[in-house]
């Protein structure tokens, strides 16, 4: 009798997981805020040779790995506008959708990057520090993007879009200026070289009230920070958007749990 006993206590419980499971998947399937997770890379490289617990690189083989995931896994790869959209303008985007983000303009983006993502049908943008790419050299070359691979880009490369990370701002003391003309002259350099950007992404991540005003004067549309490692919102700021950092430190666990848990 008491085996009995036990025995219905145990299906009892196993309901009620199940149940609880199903009502927990519903939660974020059906109720959660729409969000949008936006990943950031840096450099991809063939091989790790810094410590994989502070670099910013991630291996080839790893990024192809996520890559992959991503797309064994349904997960649909927005443009920069159609982010814009959804988040002001309420239009929709499929469920499970993300922005994939470089920072800097590393020459690996052109040659190693694009290809993975182009191999599994994937969109992305890079934030290009301009300065990085109109100091290339032929010694330099192998660093960062020219103006050629930008070109290149631009005319055969549909789904990958340049975006901006200042012309010349990537140092701490200049990000942090919180000077308005020099945040504004340095917008007004990148609209010089042609380009028609809307999008930007603050070096370092470092913002200010000033540095939002000259985005607002110059048009720009959003602004992402660098951190604090979760997902947009409707509700967040448009010049204050979060970004999830991806390395060759980042577990997979947690890169698939994070993902799971937001979506």
């Amino acid at each position: 009798m008491e085996v009995i006993k036990l025995t219905k206590k145990i299906i009892y419980l196993l309901i009620f997981l199940v149940i609880l499971c199903l009502m927990i998947l519903s939660y974020f399937h059906f109720f959660k805020e729409d969000v949008v997770p936006v990943l950031t890379y840096h450099n991809v490289v063939d091989v790790i040779e810094d410590d994989p617990n502070v670099t910013v690189n991630i291996s080839t083989k790893k990024f192809e790995k996520q890559i992959k995931w991503l797309h064994d896994h349904g997960y649909k790869t927005i443009t920069m506008d159609e982010l814009y959209d959804w988040k002001v303008n309420n239009k929709k985007i499929p469920r499970k959708s993300i922005l994939i983000t470089f920072d800097d303009g590393w020459k690996s983006y052109y040659t190693k990057a694009i290809p993975i993502l182009e191999k599994y049908n994937m969109k992305s943008n890079v934030f290009v520090v301009f300065k990085f790419t109109e100091n290339v050299t032929k010694e330099n070359s192998d660093i960062y993007m020219n103006f050629d691979d930008i070109k290149d880009i631009i005319n055969n490369h549909k789904d990958m879009t340049i975006l901006s990370h200042s012309y010349d701002l990537h140092n701490k003391e200049n990000a942090d200026s919180n000077d308005y003309d020099l945040y504004n002259n340095d917008m007004k350099k990148v609209e010089e070289l042609g380009y028609n950007i809307k999008y930007y992404a603050y070096p370092y991540g470092h913002n200010n009230d000033n540095y939002i005003k000259a985005l607002k004067d110059n048009n720009y549309y959003l602004a992402f920070t660098f951190g604090p490692y979760t997902n947009v919102r409707k509700s967040d700021d448009n010049y204050k958007l979060p970004r999830i950092g991806m390395f060759e430190s980042t577990k997979d666990w947690k890169f698939k749990l994070k993902l799971f848990l937001e979506m």
